[in-house]
This record gives structure tokens, C-alpha cells and sequence, in this order.
């Protein structure tokens, strides 16, 4: 059976998720993570649900306001702890 574009969204997924975690770890709430990166706060929203993807543009900005590797958002846990 051929693999449909699932796991491409489940990655996306993990990607919103990882963004989401580390954005509560470091205390900021969304309006404020959403204003570092210059983005609004609904699509911030979409992107820690796994809606929107990120730009690498948009990675870079997240990773620099959240103090950390843009690996750390994009990789699967798996491949940083490698």
C-alpha cells in the first residue's frame, strides 16, 4: 500500500508541538513569542497545532527567540540525541 502524506503532517505536527513546549519552557506566552518572530498570534497557533508550516526563515527566527539550535525544533528527538 503506498504511504499517503500522513507522516508529513505528523511531522508537522511535532514540529508545532516541539515549538509549543519550549515556548512554555522558556515562560513566554504566545503573544509575546508571536511579536519576537513577527508573526500573529493565530498563526502562531496554527503552527503548535500542526496547521502551517515553517518558512526556514520562520525557523530561524523561532530558534532565535526561543535560544535554541533550529535543529532542536525541526529534528525529530531522536536524530538531536544522535
Amino acid at each position: 500500500m503506498p504511504m499517503t502524506s500522513q507522516p508529513a503532517q505528523d511531522s508537522w505536527e511535532r514540529v508545532g508541538e516541539t515549538v509549543r513546549t519550549i515556548r512554555e519552557i522558556r515562560g513566554l506566552k504566545p503573544d509575546e513569542l508571536a511579536n519576537l518572530v513577527g508573526i500573529s498570534r493565530p498563526y502562531l497557533a496554527n503552527i503548535e497545532a500542526g496547521r502551517k508550516r515553517l518558512t526556514p526563515i520562520l525557523v530561524a527566527k523561532i530558534a532565535e527567540a526561543l535560544h535554541v539550535s533550529q535543529m532542536a525544533i525541526i529534528a525529530p528527538s531522536s536524530e538531536v540525541a544522535a
